[in-house]
């Protein structure tokens, strides 16, 4: 008979069963992940697809001749924007707000204010990548 005390051959035992039982359950969650198809994987949308679909709208914008630094996911220089009306002749100085994507279709130029019409469209934000935006803006008209 062995020298180790009855509750350290208990002690053991016990431990043994649970790491054993541990790598049971994980080998058979690992196997389970594996087989799982692209047919079983949730649709890939692209976002023309989701804009189509998506509750649109029509703004004039100014946009500034300058980008600010902002941070978004990371640093960044973004676009300064404020909403308008389309008679507005020139925008208002201190009501700048910062649009933190590019706009589809508009060449931002430093040192030219720029008066557009965009299409704003409110994406289903369960069809967003999680860093990304739920509103997404593209060009319709450059008006000054």
């Amino acid at each position: 008979m062995s020298n180790i005390p009855l509750n350290a051959k208990l002690i053991t035992k016990v431990s043994t069963t649970a790491l054993t039982l541990i790598t049971g359950i994980t080998l058979a969650t690992l196997t389970g992940c594996q087989s799982i198809t692209k047919q079983s994987m949730p649709k890939q949308t692209d976002n023309t697809a989701t804009q189509t679909q998506a509750k649109t709208e029509t703004q004039t914008l100014w946009v500034a001749d300058k980008r600010a630094e902002c941070t978004g996911v990371a640093p960044m220089q973004c676009l300064m924007v404020q909403q308008t009306t389309a008679n507005s002749q020139q925008p208002n100085t201190n009501d700048w707000q910062y649009l933190y994507q590019e706009i589809d279709g508009f060449n931002w130029q430093q040192g030219k204010v720029s008066k557009i019409k965009v299409k704003v469209s409110h994406l289903d934000p369960k069809q967003v990548a999680a860093d990304g935006s739920s509103v997404s803006y593209r060009l319709l008209e450059v008006l000054q």
